[in-house]
């Protein structure tokens, strides 16, 4: 009797011990991969940019017979996630554009931004660069990763992670793509406009319940998918460059007549120091306004607002030139920053000040494709981009009526 109740309780250990070993593997089958594959992304920039090219879409006026090359350079986040897949767009072996993809679909609407006209940089320069900084800071420390990271949208640069051997602690060099100089591995301040550092945007798309990101990817991929079946229906290779007559083909179906857009003539100017990103912006809308009528210097307006030296300039400062020299009254948003808002100003021709952490921007149009792009000219780079308003990184705005 006591041999079978031992018996018994050894089947039963035995059992438990097995269920023990197959829940691990049960629960790890029921992790889901989100990541989109590079075949993915390509898909999704080259469909949308069709349908921006059809829709005639400002900015997109000279992209017919452009392509996108197939090998994305890869962006992580400075929390070392994989974040985008990012396109260039070349017409006749000119770099026009780039594409942005999401590279988790968790993150939302699949294209996040298009930016026009981008100067090129050298991912090897930037990448060695911050290996021999680390290598001299930390002689005793083991590089772990370099990578190419969004360190402080829309700026892109490497960052090395090295740690070091005697206390195993890891610490982080960021080296911007353009100046190939070291930024410090600070936290910014996120309402001091022309503040130098570095933040998670990674971080800010993930704001968005999970669910409904999954949905807004999915919503991208129908749309995606609706617009490679137009264009074989239209009997056109989708491989290959669409010409004009291509273009014609699709531009009158139904899919491609709900992108609607608008865009004002506003100049894009750039910024003549890491600080004057709201001088450079004020600039803009001077010449816009013509008011005064002959537009002032980044300097004189930095300094007739009492601008301090690598410090930036703040929301009360933007205030203080709407009222004093425009005589118009400013409306600052922090919050309830919705793309109706934007329709209603951009429809009325008022460009306004569009914030971003430790940056200052104008909105100059918007694009409305069944996902909301904010149309913006950038004074880091003195260029135009279409920015995406869902998990996008604006912060405030500064209507100015």
């Amino acid at each position: 009797m006591i041999k079978n109740k031992i018996e018994i309780g050894t089947l039963i250990l035995a059992i438990l011990l097995v269920s023990m070993t197959l829940i691990p593997a049960a629960s790890a089958q029921e992790e889901k991969d989100y990541s989109v594959t590079v075949e993915e992304a390509f898909k999704h920039a080259n469909a949308h940019m069709i349908s921006f090219i059809a829709a005639d879409a400002p900015g997109f006026e000279n992209w017919t017979g452009a392509s996108i090359d197939t090998k994305p350079l890869e962006l992580y986040d400075i929390s070392g996630q994989k974040l985008f897949y990012q396109f260039s767009v070349y017409k006749e072996n000119e770099l026009i554009g780039t594409i942005d993809v999401c590279a988790e679909k968790t993150q939302g609407p699949s294209i996040y931004d298009i930016k026009f006209d981008p100067e090129p940089y050298s991912v090897d320069e930037a990448m060695t660069k911050a290996k021999e900084i680390a290598n001299t800071k930390y002689p005793d420390g083991k590089i772990k990763s370099t990578v190419m990271v969004v360190y402080s949208y829309p700026k892109v640069g490497a960052m090395t992670t090295v740690k070091d051997k005697a206390t195993g602690e890891e610490y982080r060099i960021f080296v911007d793509a353009y100046s190939l100089e070291e930024v410090q591995d600070n936290p910014i301040n996120k309402t001091r406009f022309g503040d130098l550092g570095v933040w998670s945007l990674y971080e800010t798309m993930l704001e968005n319940d999970m669910e409904e990101n999954l949905a807004a990817w999915q919503k991208s991929d129908e749309f995606t998918k609706s617009i490679e079946e137009i264009i074989t229906n239209e009997g056109i290779n989708n491989s290959a460059t669409l010409t004009e007559q291509d273009i014609k083909k699709i531009s009158s179906d139904v899919t491609i007549k709900t992108v609607t857009s608008k865009t004002l003539s506003v100049p894009a100017y750039t910024q003549e120091t890491d600080y004057y990103c709201v001088p450079t912006s004020i600039q803009m809308l001077c010449e816009y306004f013509n008011d005064p009528s002959t537009t002032p210097t980044q300097t004189y307006i930095f300094n007739y607002l009492g601008g301090l030296e690598d410090f930036g300039l703040s929301y009360s400062d933007i205030e203080e030139w709407v009222e004093d020299v425009w005589d118009k009254t400013p409306t600052v948003r922090t919050s309830g920053l919705y793309n109706i808002d934007v329709v209603t100003e951009i429809d009325n021709n008022r460009p306004f000040f569009s914030m971003i952490s430790g940056h200052c921007r104008v909105c100059r149009g918007y694009l409305n494709s069944g996902y909301f792009y904010e149309y913006i000219n950038d004074p880091l780079t003195g260029s135009a981009a279409y920015e995406s308003t869902y998990g996008g990184p604006e912060t405030g705005r500064v209507y100015v009526r």
